[in-house]
């Protein structure tokens, strides 16, 4: 009886994981979000902006993407520690436009 009573503690102080650890947002990087204005080359029609903003919607980190025919713009707010903007271009390229500018 002795024996199964050390048995079950032992089982219960390896079960409950009482070893310290890290929690995700402390292993995480900080989030640092930036708003970036994208001017596309290409588009023509409501697909094309529905497209782009899929395309971008995609990337990991992107947090809000809002894009315009009429001045043909990508406003994206992402967080740069988990995404770099290269990334964002290549999304956007891969759907067939470019990429003119980035403010």
């Amino acid at each position: 009886m002795k024996k199964l009573l050390v048995l079950l503690i032992a089982v219960s102080f390896f079960a409950c994981n009482s070893g310290e650890k890290k929690t995700e947002s402390e292993t995480a990087a900080p989030a640092e979000i930036v708003e970036a204005s994208l001017s596309i080359g290409g588009m023509t029609c409501e697909h094309c902006v529905a497209s782009v903003t899929k395309g971008i919607t995609g990337v990991e980190g992107i947090e809000t993407v809002a894009v315009t025919l009429d001045d043909s713009t990508a406003i994206v707010k992402y967080n740069a520690a988990a995404v770099e903007m290269d990334d964002i271009k290549k999304a956007v390229e891969k759907r067939g436009y470019t990429v003119k500018s980035v403010e």
